[in-house]
């Protein structure tokens, strides 16, 4: 934004807020201005701790949830063998009728 000031523009500038403000008022605003960055800066630094504490909560349930998911379909896809191989061991002579994951082949429709 003022990478094409020069040293003259500056001093030129300086010499308007002294004449302007005077020599007694400049230390009070350059005063007055650090406190407001610095409460500038508190305020965003809050602000990103509630962001991130705001981000951090769900995302944990949402972790939570997708283990407690994972662990009801295993749970399910091992009923569903046992409950295969059961049928088929109750029928003599019937052929699988779900290929085994070594039988498959990925992008493959199932027959």
């Amino acid at each position: 934004m003022f990478e094409n000031l020069g040293g003259g523009e500056v001093l030129l500038i300086f010499l308007v807020i002294l004449i302007l403000f005077g020599p007694k008022k400049i230390p009070e605003l350059a005063t007055s201005l650090g406190k407001g960055l610095r409460k500038f800066r508190e305020a965003k630094e809050g602000l990103e701790d509630q962001l991130k504490t705001a981000i951090k909560e769900p995302m944990e349930a949402l972790q939570a949830a997708k283990s407690n998911f994972d662990m009801h379909v295993i749970a399910a896809a091992d009923q569903v063998k046992e409950t295969s191989k059961a049928l088929e061991a109750n029928v003599p002579g019937a052929q699988p009728s779900l290929p085994t994951p070594a039988q498959t082949i990925p992008n493959t429709p199932i027959p």
